[in-house]
């Protein structure tokens, strides 16, 4: 330590000052870390934000409490004080220390609690997240099953081949029908299909497909057979223990007593991994797909902890405090979080969302033991603090009582003893920090070394104390820290700066605080300096500079357009938006183009006002087509997906874009081989009306010569009488088949039925009949 043997010079502090100095430095330590990490993390949620504040809040505390040693330290050796009497007072004293604990033990209570709820949040709003995300994946799954069975419900293709095959006999076109359903599932992910008479019995099963259909997706079949709808059969096991999910889908083209296809999808390929995965790593994280059967809750996926339970395991709706069943009783949404205890019987949060279209219901949930064990640590610390802030703040109503007493015993050796006493007190306040504090004379010899520097480089205090940085660190360590300490005490000025150290621990590294150390006279003799550990700190900022990297070589090697637009001006576009406009350098869009530039003079102000609406808030997310504009003049068909955001706090969009030229040229093309089909079948129609025209002319001709032969006495030479009283309705009902038939074929010549000498129909009039005409 530091002496000055000159009584002219010993500085003279009363202990009321030197014990104020402590307090202040608790208080403000105790403080400054219940309240600094939790202020910054309430003001501030961009990363980048939040680390610059992390690092400017290390820098003010390192920086403050260089204050307050640096004028501890004034006061110690450049002032002299006359020895003061400090009277009692007791009763407000304690007044005063009990008010202080209690809010002590307030804050520590409120910090406790603020943890376990944003713990609780956190989670709570991951549970949010994967519990929208898995019903869409749900709902849209079945969307496409169900865009999957209204495909074959109309297909007049299947039917037809069914009535060849079992109407005509035709067992080639049997063959047809199995190969094509075969194909359906092969190319549709269908696990398995069955063909079903209109009563239920199986004519055909696919390999893979159930055995037997058990009784409950019989009884849809005979629903679905009723009212002519696709039915979906809730997940069961069959007979060789796989859990099936059905689709009944009767063949409506088939206007009577329609056929059946039942699809059977294996939910194992799909449905079940998606429940199973989560999205982060959780020891309880689980989602759970489950309905009401009856008066029993049936779990319909296998279960974290019940691998078995897929359309197996039942538990009673009147189970207490069951997670399912109270989630089946309260209404179902995203924001309201449940708790209650799962069919393990242990205490869980969840949220439940409904699938659209059916009675099943998502459960995501996570067990509170898991929560409470991630903010433990947090809860223990902040315990530890608070202890440790009552203990210092007792420890200095101790010593503030004890200094008064000894103020009234002690007046004549109170510069001494003062002096002393600020002695401990400075290597108490050393002591107590975490950062490693230190002082060093004109030579580079540590005269003041605290305990966590001590513990830093693995030494005892009375080992260093004496000792150059040589002999602590390696030599380019301790020449880069000599000539820093030597800058200090040469420009007498204070200095921060980064150092990177061998420990005991490892490499670390240290934000250091180094100022000059002045005599009572202004004089340097020496310098002292705060090094706070920053090593988790530089790492973390290490991994947020690595996930930036990974994210902007994401979106800069994207195919897909990315950009972001203020003030209808691109502030941002990726290689792929530039290249689908034909710019060589992403620049060349930032830097000189507007939207205006890049959308042809159509769809120009379409796509102004599209951009100004959800700039404006009006709407949040926007997908359109426009025609671009392509470097070379020549434009092209986009397709643009933008969303509103707070871009450098002001309104902006962001979103990507797609060239679907080929798709929109695909489109046109099959849009004009339709209206060419459409031509050719209207041209087939007229022709089909005239063949009938020429048919009943004919018949109508033979009346004529029939009435005219018997005007002249002869036989008529047609049998004619039976069309007297039905060829109106022997026409009608012939031209009307003849019209079904020519639509099914359009090119097999329609046939008029019409009667031979015997009376007999047929389907053409003879060539000698025409001969006799």
């Amino acid at each position: 330590m530091l002496s000055n043997n000159d009584p002219s010079n010993s500085a003279q502090v009363s202990r009321k000052s030197v014990l104020a100095v402590v307090l202040v430095y608790a208080i403000f330590a105790a403080s400054w870390i219940l309240v600094s990490d939790q202020l910054v993390h309430h003001l501030f949620k961009d990363p980048d934000q939040l680390t610059l504040a992390s690092m400017l809040k290390g820098w003010v505390y390192v920086l403050v409490t260089s204050l307050l040693l640096y004028g501890l330290m004034r006061r110690w050796f450049g002032r002299n004080s006359e020895p003061q009497i400090v009277p009692p007072a007791p009763r407000s004293q304690l007044l005063s220390l009990g008010l202080l604990i209690v809010v002590i033990l307030a804050l520590m209570a409120a910090s406790a609690a603020l943890t376990i709820e944003q713990h609780t949040q956190e989670e709570f709003g991951r549970l949010q997240a994967v519990a929208g995300l898995k019903s869409r994946q749900i709902s849209d799954w079945l969307t496409e099953r169900r865009g999957d069975a209204d495909f074959i419900q109309t297909s007049e293709f299947i039917i037809d081949l069914y009535h060849r095959w079992q109407i005509d006999g035709d067992l080639q076109s049997g063959e047809r029908l199995q190969g094509r359903l075969e194909q359906f599932r092969k190319s549709w992910g269908v696990t398995a299909i069955s063909l079903l008479r209109p009563d239920g019995e199986r004519l055909w099963r696919s390999a893979k497909a159930p055995a037997t259909l058990l009784p409950e997706p019989l009884k849809l079949v005979e629903l679905s057979t009723k009212s002519r709808q696709i039915q979906l059969v809730n997940p069961y096991r069959d007979d060789s223990g796989r859990v099936l999910l059905d689709l009944v889908v009767p063949l409506t083209a088939q206007p009577i007593a329609p056929p059946l296809i039942v699809l059977h999808i294996d939910l194992s390929e799909w449905l079940f991994p998606v429940l199973e995965s989560w999205p982060v790593a959780s020891g309880s994280g689980e989602t759970l797909l489950f309905r009401r059967a009856g008066d029993d809750i049936l779990y319909l996926n296998p279960l974290r902890f019940r691998p078995d339970a897929a359309a197996s395991l039942r538990l009673s709706l009147n189970t207490p405090n069951l997670l399912a069943g109270k989630a089946l009783q309260s209404q179902v949404s995203l924001d309201n979080i449940l708790e209650a205890k799962d069919y393990r019987n242990v205490s869980v949060i969840g949220l439940v969302q409904a699938i659209s279209g059916t009675d099943w219901l998502l459960l995501t949930k996570l067990d509170k033991v898991e929560i409470y064990t991630k903010a433990r640590s947090e809860v223990v610390w902040i315990i530890c603090v608070g202890s440790l802030t009552i203990f210092i703040v007792c420890a200095g109503f101790y010593l503030l009582r004890q200094s008064q007493s000894l103020a009234l015993a002690t007046a004549v050796q109170k510069a001494q003893a003062e002096r002393l006493r600020a002695l401990d007190l400075l290597a108490a306040i050393s002591d107590l920090s975490v950062d490693a504090i230190y002082a060093k004379d004109l030579d580079g010899r540590y005269i003041l070394f605290n305990t966590a520097a001590a513990n830093f480089v693995g030494k005892p205090v009375e080992e260093v104390i004496g000792q150059d940085d040589s002999a602590l660190f390696p030599q380019h360590q301790a020449e880069r820290i000599e000539a820093f300490c030597r800058r200090v005490m040469a420009e007498n000025i204070t200095l921060t700066d980064e150092e990177v150290l061998d420990t005991q621990f490892g490499l670390r590294t240290f934000l250091s605080t180094k100022g000059p150390l002045c005599d009572a006279n202004g004089k340097t003799v020496g310098v002292f300096g705060i090094s706070r550990d920053i090593t988790e700190r530089k790492q973390a900022e290490l991994k947020l500079r690595e996930s930036e990297a990974r994210f902007r070589g994401l979106v800069e090697q994207s195919l897909a357009g990315i950009y972001i637009i203020q003030d209808a001006r691109f502030v941002y576009v990726n290689p792929g938006f530039a290249a689908i406009f034909g710019y060589q350098r992403t620049e060349d869009i930032v830097d000189g183009k507007t939207v205006a530039d890049l959308v042809c003079q159509q769809d120009r102000q379409m796509v102004l006002e599209n951009l100004r609406r959800r700039t404006d808030g009006e709407i949040e997310d926007l997908n359109y087509r426009f025609e671009g504009l392509h470097r070379n003049g020549q434009t092209i068909d986009v397709e643009v997906h933008g969303r509103s955001f707070v871009y450098k706090n002001r309104p902006a969009v962001i979103g990507f874009i797609l060239d679907v030229s080929a798709r929109k040229a695909a489109e046109d093309q099959l849009n004009l081989q339709a209206a060419e089909l459409k031509a050719r079948n209207d041209e087939l129609e007229r022709f089909n009306r005239a063949m009938v025209g020429r048919e009943l002319d004919m018949v109508s001709l033979k009346q004529q010569i029939n009435e005219l032969s018997v005007e002249l006495g002869r036989q008529p030479p047609y049998a004619l009488a039976f069309l007297s009283a039905q060829l109106e309705n022997t026409v009608g009902h012939a031209s009307a088949e003849a019209h079904a038939e020519s639509a099914l074929d359009p090119l097999k010549p329609s046939v008029i039925p019409v009667s031979n000498a015997d009376g007999l129909m047929g389907g053409d009039t003879s060539a000698a009949e025409e001969d006799r005409l």
